[in-house]
C-alpha cells in the first residue's frame, strides 16, 4: 500500500511493528513473522528427520545422545506425517486467508487468480516430499514484503550480499551468452549474403544524421588540417623554396635567360621568389578556405555520393557496411564477454 510507513534511520523493526503501525497493520507484521517461524521449524524438522532416516547417522545420534535418540523416534519420527499434517492445516489456513484478502482488496484481475500467482504456497501445502521444500519460497516472499514495508532490510545482511554476488554472476554470464549467441546469428546471416542489416545501418542510422556527419567531418578535417599546417609552415615554405630552386636550376629556358647581361640572373630570382611566394599563397588560401562554405559543399556533395552508393540495390556482396558492421558486432561481443565480475574478486 502506499501509505504504509518506512522505516526511520535509527529505529528498529519492533519500533516499527509496536509504535507506527495500526492495530491491523500489527497483526498481519505478526502473522507474516508467525508463518516465516513456523516455516522455518517446519523445514528444520523435515531436513533433520531426512537425515534422521539414514542408518548411519541415526546410529551416531543414538551413540551421542541415546534417551535424545529414543525419544525422537517413538515421538516424532513415527509421528512425521501427522505432525506435518498439522503445520499444512496452518500453511492452507495462511492461503486461503491471503485468497479471501485479495478478492475483498480485488488485487486481481480475476478472483481464481491468486492460487495461480502464488503456486509455490498452494503446492508446497501438499504433504509429499517433493513440494515440501517449495515452502521455503514462501520464506522469500515474505521475507520481500517486510524489506519492503520496512520492517527489515536485508541489503545489510551478509547472506544477502554474497547471494547477490553469485547472483550477478550467474545473470552476467547468462546475459552475456544469449548476447553473443544473437551478435553472432546476425554476423552469420550478414556473411551469408543478408543485406538488410547493412541497408538499415545506412537507411536508419547514417541518412538521418548525413547533414550532422557533413559538418562534424568537415569540423574535424579544416581542424586538423589547419593545426597541422601551423605547426609546420615555416618547413612546408623552405620544402617549397628547395623544390622551386631546383625547378629553376634544372629549367634550360631560365638558364639562357640568366646569360643576358645586367637583367638575366634578376630576372631568374624574381621568377623563383615570384613561384615561391605564389605557391605559398596559394597553401594560405587552401588552408583558410576549409572553414568557407564552398568546402562544406564539397563534403556534402561526397558525402551524398556515398550514401547513394550505400543505398544502391547493386552493393552485392562486397559492401563495405556490411563488413564494418560484422566487425563492429566482433568488438561488440569481445566487449560483452568482458567478465565484469571478477572485479569483486579482484
Amino acid at each position: 500500500m502506499s501509505d504504509e510507513p518506512t522505516q526511520r534511520e535509527g529505529s528498529s523493526p519492533f519500533d516499527l511493528v509496536s509504535g507506527d503501525r495500526t492495530l491491523r497493520e500489527r497483526l498481519f507484521l505478526f502473522w507474516d513473522l508467525g508463518i516465516i517461524a513456523l516455516v522455518s521449524l517446519n523445514l528444520a524438522l523435515i531436513i533433520f528427520d531426512t537425515l534422521f532416516a539414514i542408518g548411519p547417522l541415526a546410529n551416531v545420534f543414538e551413540s551421542v545422545w541415546s534417551s535424545g535418540h529414543g525419544w525422537y523416534e517413538s515421538n516424532v519420527h513415527e509421528n512425521f506425517v501427522a505432525i506435518d499434517l498439522v503445520f499444512v492445516a496452518i500453511f492452507i489456513t495462511d492461503v486461503l486467508a491471503g485468497w479471501a484478502l485479495a478478492i475483498a482488496h480485488k488485487r486481481y484481475y480475476r478472483w481464481y487468480f491468486y492460487p495461480f500467482v502464488r503456486w509455490y504456497d498452494v503446492l508446497g501445502c501438499i504433504p509429499v516430499a517433493g513440494f515440501r521444500f517449495l515452502r521455503v519460497l514462501r520464506v522469500i516472499t515474505i521475507t520481500m514484503r517486510l524489506q519492503r514495508l520496512g520492517v527489515i532490510d536485508i541489503r545489510n545482511w551478509a547472506v544477502y550480499k554474497t547471494a547477490m554476488v553469485y547472483y550477478d554472476i550467474v545473470v552476467e554470464e547468462i546475459s552475456d551468452r544469449v548476447v553473443i549467441k544473437v551478435l553472432s546469428g546476425a554476423q552469420e546471416e550478414m556473411q551469408s549474403g543478408g543485406q538488410e542489416l547493412s541497408h538499415r545501418v545506412v537507411r536508419e542510422v547514417i541518412q538521418p544524421r548525413q547533414q550532422r556527419l557533413v559538418q562534424a567531418a568537415s569540423t574535424h578535417i579544416e581542424n586538423a588540417i589547419t593545426s597541422a599546417y601551423q605547426a609546420n609552415r615555416e618547413e612546408l615554405q623552405a620544402y617549397i623554396a628547395n623544390v622551386v630552386n631546383r625547378g629553376v636550376d634544372n629549367n634550360a629556358a631560365l638558364k639562357n635567360l640568366e646569360r643576358v647581361p645586367m637583367l638575366g640572373s634578376f630576372v631568374s630570382r624574381a621568377l623563383d621568389e615570384a613561384i615561391t611566394d605564389t605557391v605559398n599563397n596559394v597553401l594560405d588560401e587552401a588552408v583558410n578556405g576549409l572553414s568557407s562554405e564552398d568546402f562544406d559543399a564539397l563534403v556534402q556533395n561526397i558525402t551524398d555520393s556515398v550514401v547513394s552508393r550505400l543505398l544502391a540495390d547493386d552493393i552485392g556482396q562486397t559492401s563495405e557496411v556490411r563488413d564494418a558492421v560484422v566487425e563492429i558486432l566482433d568488438l561488440v561481443k569481445e566487449q560483452v564477454a568482458v567478465q565484469r565480475w571478477r572485479e569483486h574478486f579482484e
